[in-house]
């Protein structure tokens, strides 16, 4: 018996998943390579590591720094210099941007590290006709810690104005492009204040490049490049699972196809096995079916027409023997070739052969008519023990003078049935004719009728010489005469009929083992029919 399988759209589901965490995978590296690459090619200093590198020494052992360190965490094209608590330079990397001694004002105007202020300069004309420069710093932090400095000066940097409570009263060049965020060419300045090993303050300056048409162009070709390694990827995924999908869905295609194209040639009993989704596992459990099926109708078919030519064959023989005796004895008669003494004799012969081939002819005809669409059956409520009790009293005389000994078991209940009286009369009488034809006188026969379940179970055995094993399990196959049959006696058609009757009433007729002092016995099912 074949395991439960997983389900076609299970499986597809899981695979969809896994595609779909593959393509999330996917962008997260592609993300972090261009990331990566992106963040190379800025070059932001590592601040954090630097300051707490350069926090380890003191301003005496400045220079047992590593360069090369610094170099790596200050980035490809940025700078640093590290201010001692009197602004004065005491270190300064790779790329120099000047050396000079920086006031306390310079750097308190440099913003910090972390800050990204937002700086408005308005050159105006006051009423006076002086010209005069408005320099407005807005610091964005949270929506309730948002502060704004406005500096006012004269057009020779002198403060006429400041919300600040920075007591100066005019600004330098230097201090004034700081203020301004004006910077060396190509750069901008922040700072990041820390405190060396002595616990003495530095300040570290820190000198990004800004972003030029040339690193842009290499950001945008490394997103260009990002989306591409994403376009591949995809493809390369779809053409995986596209070919998955076809796999998966052709194989059993190609299995059942060419299991078709075989079963078409010829050859039937092709059974197919297949190890994969339940979906297609049921297609081919049903081919399976479906041809283990038209195999045994086939066989079926070869066996009907093998046994429509026994039938016919069996009829011509059964219906040659009668013929040949009337023939032969009535041209014995016209040819005066009996004596006048025999003459009754031979007419007797001949009317009784007519009777035989008259019931036989008549028996033909009731089997076959029983297979016509069109044969009704009358069906009527009725109450099955005093039927049998009533037919068994109609057919005790008979029975007795033929020999025949009656053992009756029907309960006094009363139990219905729809039945076709006329019809199981017939199955009954076929059943006792059989009994008494194939055995000698001085039998008994026995008929019990008892509730079974939802249905009534008829009876019926005999004590005769019973019934040969070999031909058992054909007994209600028509024909079963001659050599397979107790005695040469009768058509072969009775039992046949009696199943056909049987049948046709939704009940069952079999052979079973006989009980005790009883050599055979037939069981009969029919339908309880409720009150």
């Amino acid at each position: 018996m074949r395991k439960n399988k997983k389900r076609f759209y299970t499986i597809l589901i899981e695979n969809y998943i896994a595609f779909t965490l593959v393509i999330v995978l996917s962008i997260i590296c592609i993300s972090s390579l261009s990331s990566y690459r992106i963040r190379k090619i800025l070059s932001e200093p590592r601040v954090k590591e630097l300051s707490d590198y350069a926090s380890i020494i003191s301003e005496n052992e400045i220079n047992d720094l590593d360069e090369n360190h610094i170099n790596k965490l200050v980035g490809r094209h940025g700078s640093i210099q590290i201010l001692n608590k009197n602004n004065k330079i005491i270190f300064e990397s790779k790329n120099k941007i000047g050396k000079r001694v920086f006031t306390k004002k310079e750097v308190s105007y440099i913003p910090n590290y972390y800050d990204d202020p937002y700086i408005d300069i308005q050159r105006y004309v006051n009423d006076n006709n002086e010209k005069n420069i408005s320099v407005s710093i807005t610091y964005y932090g949270d929506e309730d810690n948002i502060q704004n400095k406005i500096y006012v000066m004269d057009e020779y940097l002198n403060l006429i104005y400041s919300n600040t409570s920075d007591k100066i009263k005019s600004f330098t060049d230097m201090e004034f492009k700081y203020l301004c965020g004006i910077y060396p060419k190509g750069y901008e300045i922040r700072k990041y204040k820390f405190y060396d090993k002595n616990n003495e303050p530095m300040t570290l300056l820190i000198y990004r490049p800004y972003i030029s048409s040339k690193i842009i162009k290499k950001i945008d070709y490394t997103n260009i490049l990002s989306f591409l390694g994403f376009i591949l990827i995809y493809i390369v995924l779809i053409i995986i699972f596209i070919v998955w999908l076809n796999y998966k869905v052709k194989k059993p295609i190609n299995i059942l196809n060419e299991a078709i194209v075989e079963f078409k040639n010829g050859k039937r009993q092709n059974y197919l096995e297949y190890d994969g989704p339940q979906e297609f596992c049921d297609i081919c459990d049903s081919f399976n079916d479906m041809s283990k099926k038209l195999y045994d109708s086939e066989q079926k078919r070869k066996k009907l027409e093998e046994d429509k030519q026994q039938m016919l064959a069996d009829i011509s023989h059964d219906l040659k023997t009668p013929i040949t005796v009337i023939k032969g004895y009535s041209k014995a008669i016209c040819d005066n070739l009996v004596d006048e003494d025999e003459i009754d004799q031979y007419l007797m012969t001949i009317n009784r052969k007519a009777d035989d081939l008259d019931e036989l002819i008549n028996t033909f005809h009731e089997y076959s008519k029983m297979d016509h669409p069109n044969y009704n059956f009358k069906f009527e409520k009725t109450d099955i023990c005093e039927f049998t009790r009533i037919y068994l009293a109609q057919k005790y005389e008979e029975l007795y003078l033929s020999g025949v000994a009656i053992e009756v078991d029907i309960p006094e209940e009363i139990i219905y049935c729809s039945i076709d009286k006329l019809q199981i009369k017939r199955v009954f009488d076929n059943l006792v004719s059989n009994a008494q034809k194939h055995n000698k006188n001085q039998i008994s026969i026995l008929f019990r009728v008892e509730k079974y379940e939802d249905k009534v179970k008829i009876n019926i055995a005999d004590n005769g010489y019973g019934i040969p094993e070999e031909i058992k399990n054909e007994i209600f196959d028509p024909f079963v005469v001659g050599e397979k049959s107790r005695t040469k006696k009768g058509s072969g058609l009775g039992l046949a009929i009696s199943k056909k009757i049987i049948e046709a009433h939704k009940g069952s007729i079999k052979l079973v083992k006989p009980e005790e002092n009883y050599n055979t016995e037939f069981e009969i099912l029919l339908i309880n029919e409720l009150k």
